[in-house]
């Protein structure tokens, strides 16, 4: 269905354009991109926060029958100029996306609007220090050792999480970013003679492999040219005496204290965008109201500029120099062919979809109940309705006010098993935001 609507339309064959389509409202959304995704190039879904990011993420595999390669590229989650930095599994995630871009031709890359309007590391950095380690290879552990160290990793006596490793003779224990399991490589002199993956919380080993992929441990460089480029940058930047910094001064020990991301221009000649890290012919799509939550991103980047950046102790970079101002995001977009799916039932699109609006059920209206106005809904709607509750428990509660007011659900175990079945009214115990129903109401 959605892909004979946009074939009129001049997305995604032609850069710089710009189609809507809709109404899409509720999991609508997460049907046309799960459709959409057979077009034989990257489709990059833009969506207004992280929320809605893991939501479509869970909901896309309902809508496809084949198995999909979905991508998330998370953003830091902490606030802007924060003294925190990001938790070290965010770090890895982001990593392994940026690693993988480089080579991925087709599927599906999930991303919020303001990790869009994050500065990246350039695109070689991610690919100049990235390694693969492979059963039967000659290695140097010493050599290994300091690019390790190099890159951010710590040694540690157990490894338990990401860009941490441990040595125990001729065992070499390691936590890559980007990957979901720790590994132990057994050396036999300079050859390796295993690889096997382990669990952090046993340190039992699990299954092996052939061959391991090892990405840096943070987004910029702690070397000794990462640490002189830092140095010249910030003396380019910022008055007064670096020596009253203790960020500065951590830096320059080789140590990363919090909040060390938002100095990450310092250590790169030019930092890049998550623009450059996507194929030239990726069409995008746009979801919910993301220049809304821009404008808020970009409002609450100057605020917190403006009020933590007079602390001579921590002086901080311009905000244009560490986030992509709105107007520059939404050029870079513009470079691309951008499909809007829009939710509102009267909103202008070029090509209208079959779906309806639901009903706000939680609005008052004097005189009726929510579970009232469900009834009427129903006796109207001409589909199939399935209703989601939170537990089993919660499903007896709802069912007992359903039968007050006539409406008697027949329990369902799964989606599958409803769509299959064809029941006009349908219970099931799921969270509610599975994507399991579509719409804004609450039954």
């Amino acid at each position: 269905m959605f892909s004979t609507l946009v074939a009129s339309t001049p997305w995604p064959e032609k850069p710089g354009s710009r189609s809507a389509l809709g109404p899409c409202p509720g999991t609508a959304t997460a049907m046309a991109v799960a459709e959409l995704a057979s077009q034989q190039k990257l489709l990059v879904v833009v969506v207004p926060s992280s929320a809605s990011a893991a939501a479509l993420e869970r909901e896309l595999p309902l809508f496809s029958s084949a198995p999909l390669n979905i991508l998330t590229l998370p953003d830091w989650e902490t606030l802007p100029y924060d003294n925190f930095s990001p938790h070290q599994d965010i770090v890895s995630e982001r990593l392994a996306t940026f690693h993988q871009l480089q080579d991925i031709a087709t599927g599906i890359l999930i991303v919020p609007i303001t990790t869009l309007m994050q500065r990246t590391p350039p695109v070689h950095y991610v690919a100049g220090n990235s390694l693969v380690l492979d059963v039967g290879q000659a290695l140097d552990s010493k050599t290994l050792i300091h690019n390790l160290t190099l890159n951010g990793y710590r040694a540690v006596d157990t490894v338990y999480e990401h860009g941490e490793y441990a040595v125990r003779g001729s065992l070499l224990d390691i936590f890559p970013m980007g990957s979901q399991a720790p590994y132990r490589i057994d050396l036999f002199d300079a050859e390796i003679e295993t690889l096997r993956s382990f669990d952090p919380e046993t340190q039992r080993t699990i299954n092996k492999v052939e061959s391991v992929r090892l990405l840096p441990a943070r987004e910029f460089p702690l070397t000794e040219e990462g640490i002189r480029r830092f140095k010249l940058n910030w003396y380019r930047k910022f008055d007064g005496d670096p020596e009253a910094c203790p960020l500065f001064n951590e830096i320059c020990a080789g140590r990363v204290p919090g909040g060390a991301e938002y100095f990450l221009p310092l250590f790169f000649d030019s930092c890049g965008t998550v623009f450059d890290y996507l194929p030239e012919h990726a069409a995008l799509i746009t979801i919910g109201d993301h220049y809304q939550a821009a404008s808020q991103f970009w409002t609450e980047i100057t605020s917190r500029h403006t009020e933590y950046g007079v602390d001579v102790r921590r002086p901080l970079l311009p905000p244009s120099e560490v986030f992509l101002p709105s107007e520059t995001l939404y050029e870079a977009l513009g470079r691309h062919a951008v499909l809007e799916l829009r939710t509102e039932q009267d909103a202008p699109v070029h090509q209208k979809t079959c779906f309806l609006t639901p009903p706000h059920l939680h609005d008052v209206t004097e005189g009726t109940t929510a579970l009232e106005r469900l009834a009427t809904f129903i006796e109207a709607h001409k589909g199939p309705v399935l209703l989601c509750a939170e537990s089993p428990g919660r499903r007896e509660v709802l069912l007992e006010g359903l039968n007050d007011v006539g409406l008697h659900p027949t329990p369902v175990s799964e989606w599958p098993d409803f769509i299959s079945r064809g029941i006009p009214l349908s219970i099931t115990v799921a969270p509610v935001d599975r994507g399991f129903y579509q719409g804004s109401g609450k039954p």
